[in-house]
């Protein structure tokens, strides 16, 4: 009887040991790229009002800087924590990502600029389908995005799941969240956080 009660004892402890673990868990996300660039990965959602903030004020020289500048390699991934709509956005920006991977910052902010009341359901196909025609890619590309973004289990589908499902494991709980070879920018609003990883 008391080799029971010792084992009962010492396997509640385990369970309350594992569970307190798995609690305290931290963002994560990868360190660097395959190539050695710098690697800046932003968790957001093209509906988030503070992600707005970083496209709008932190964007346009990050990208100017080193983006353009091939210093880094820049990844988003959308949460799509704010509706259907948003995981529509992000299967058309992943369809953008795959075809013409060039053009795609330039879809992140003419997205962001068209951003309304969070609540509203405002990413729609008839908005999504006009700012895809307003990239300068071929026609082609066009239709291919278009019926990419559209079409169920697509490769765009996938990978809009692929980053939900990202964004669980690596405990992301709010957006925007940026990291930069692998550490978190504390204030992702102001330029001079991120320069100090770059």
């Amino acid at each position: 009887m008391k080799k029971l009660i010792f084992i009962g004892a010492g396997i509640i402890c385990l369970i309350i040991i594992v569970v307190a673990c798995s609690r305290n868990k931290k963002e994560t996300t990868p360190a660097h790229t395959k190539n050695g660039k710098i690697l800046i990965v932003e968790y957001g959602d093209y509906k988030c009002p503070y992600c707005k903030k970083i496209e709008d004020n932190v964007m346009p020289i990050i990208k100017k800087d080193y983006i353009d500048t091939n210093r880094v390699e820049y990844q988003f991934i959308n949460a799509s924590f704010l509706g259907k709509d948003s995981l529509m956005g992000s299967r058309a920006g992943n369809a953008i990502q795959a075809i013409a991977p060039k053009e795609y910052l330039t879809f992140q902010k003419n997205i962001y600029a068209h951003q309304q009341e969070e609540k509203k359901h405002w990413i729609t196909e008839t908005l999504l389908d006009k700012e895809i025609d307003q990239l300068n890619i071929s026609q082609k590309q066009k239709d291919r995005i278009k019926k990419e973004y559209k079409t169920k289990n697509s490769d765009a589908w996938k990978e809009a799941e692929k980053q939900k499902k990202l964004t669980k494991e690596n405990h992301i709980q709010s957006v925007p969240t940026v990291f930069i070879n692998g550490k978190k920018v504390e204030d992702p609003y102001k330029v001079k956080e991120w320069k100090q990883y770059l």
